[in-house]
């Protein structure tokens, strides 16, 4: 009995490993609300992501409440713009597989480009995920995605953020699931763009052990054809251009050293409130050199305002004729 029980923890730990929670952030609407960090690592934690959650939605879990935000992570709030609702959607189960969900699998691989960022956690948490959000499971998806979005229609803008999900046991109720998300994410565009609002949608994605292993399988060995491709290609190219990479890569290090964290804006532009030494020793120079010039140029125009009359000048002596006539 034992050994039964050691079994089945051991393949449950296993299969937990090996499990993947895939959480895609999407903006719907006039946008603007959530930045991307210059982060590489999309991995994060239940922790991590429910901070996010909590410093971009005003009401998490019915609980007015704003926490400060796990660091490192690849996704951040604007600290000017704010949401005017959320929406989590959670999919999971074991008939979870991306292969029979295009939709779906569009938004959490990046193909689509709808998402803003990803976070990756590792084992099976979307039913934490689901309950630090005060969600629910439901049966039909669809029915409950249109009544969550019908009451972020008639509730006024308190941010607050709704969450909801359901479990797939196979490749047909995949193909249902991924179908009423399509058609939920049209929804809550169209109530965006009727009310000029900005809608965050975070999209929880609990993938099957073996089609998460089958997936990355197939995509690292596509990329791996395609690096031997570009390797065979650029090889000449390289060898010429020794010099030029170097300097490229110094570069990318001092980027990296002096742009760790920040956003970009709706324009594109990077914005960041750190400054590089360069920067630094660039304003110090600028600053006193002009206050420096601005004060030898107030005490020239004192001595020149200041400057007394002797009566042998020209100035004075007229004055004084003038002054006697």
């Amino acid at each position: 009995m034992a050994r039964f029980f050691s079994l089945s923890l051991a393949a449950a730990l296993v299969c937990q490993v090996a499990a993947r929670t895939n959480i895609a952030v999407l903006e719907v609407g006039e946008g603007g609300v959530v930045r991307r960090t210059t982060s590489n690592s999309p991995k994060s934690t239940v922790e991590g992501v429910s901070s996010f959650w909590s410093s971009v939605h005003d009401v998490v879990n019915g609980k007015q409440r704003r926490r400060m935000q796990h660091s490192g992570m690849t996704l951040v709030p604007d600290l000017f713009n704010r949401a005017d609702g959320g929406i989590v959607v959670g999919i999971m189960g074991n008939g979870v597989d991306l292969a029979s969900m295009p939709t779906v699998a569009g938004i959490v691989e990046g193909a689509s480009n709808d998402a803003i960022g990803h976070f990756h956690l590792s084992g099976q948490k979307g039913a934490e995920l689901i309950e630090r959000s005060s969600g629910e499971f439901v049966e039909d998806l669809d029915a409950s995605l249109s009544a969550k979005v019908k009451e972020l229609a008639n509730k006024e803008s308190t941010n607050s953020l709704e969450s909801i999900a359901v479990r797939v046991e196979n490749e047909a109720s995949a193909s249902v699931v991924d179908a009423a998300v399509g058609r939920a994410l049209k929804a809550v565009q169209k109530l965006a763009s009727e009310t000029g609002s900005t809608i965050v949608v975070h999209l929880v994605v609990e993938e099957e052990e073996g089609a998460a292993r089958r997936r990355l399988t197939s995509r690292r060995l596509e990329d791996e054809n395609e690096n031997d491709n570009d390797n065979n290609d650029n090889e000449n190219d390289n060898n010429e251009n020794n010099n030029a990479d170097g300097e490229d890569d110094d570069g990318a290090q001092q980027n990296s050293a002096y742009y760790s964290a920040g956003y970009y804006d709706s324009s594109g532009n990077w914005v960041s409130g750190y400054r590089t030494i360069y920067q630094i020793q660039l304003f110090n120079t600028n600053l006193w050199t002009s206050l420096g010039l601005l004060l030898i140029l107030t005490y020239a125009i004192g001595l020149m305002v200041n400057m007394p009359l002797m009566p042998d000048t020209l100035l004075f002596g007229e004055s004084a004729k003038m002054m006697g006539d």
